[in-house]
């Protein structure tokens, strides 16, 4: 995935440079060199999220930015995760439930425990993968080092606390 959206930066950084150098030979044709005001402004350090495609223009606007809900359910989830997995969402308990393996569980979708061997691996993968998520996020700065509220996701990070 990372591989994919550093593709896709580099492409449209060729794209835009083969449409100025296109560009600027028109101008040197015309004999005509045209300025705009924006060519003398100054580079402002904005915030861009790439997850979102959100700009924000201050800190306070990105710190509101990637303390959101929206932002945060981008962060953990993608398209792929609704093919790529076939058992219930993990419940934070990580241990086979007995009743299920007596053939017995009557809570069914309901019980916080996995019910069977294929479900519990599953949890373990789907755990992991969402830590491998929340790493690169702090890493790339799309959710603040002190932040530690996930939602329904934080019952996954209890241990890192």
């Amino acid at each position: 995935q990372d591989m994919e959206q550093f593709y896709e930066l580099w492409l449209k950084s060729q794209k835009n440079e083969k449409s100025e150098d296109v560009a600027s030979q028109s101008n040197k044709e015309n004999g005509k060199q045209i300025h705009m005001p924006t060519d003398y402004a100054e580079v402002t350090v904005d915030f861009h999220c790439w997850m979102c495609g959100k700009n924000c223009n201050s800190e306070k606007q990105w710190q509101g930015h990637i303390s959101s809900e929206k932002h945060k359910e981008k962060v953990f989830h993608t398209e792929d995760d609704q093919y790529c997995w076939q058992h219930r969402f993990p419940t934070g308990y990580f241990s086979i439930c007995d009743r299920y393996m007596n053939g017995t569980c009557p809570e069914g979708n309901s019980c916080k425990f996995a019910h069977g061997n294929a479900e519990l691996h599953e949890w373990e993968e789907r755990r992991d993968a969402l830590k491998m998520k929340l790493n690169k996020a702090r890493k790339d700065h799309l959710i603040g080092p002190n932040d530690n509220d996930f939602g329904k996701y934080s019952f996954l990070f209890k241990d890192l606390n």
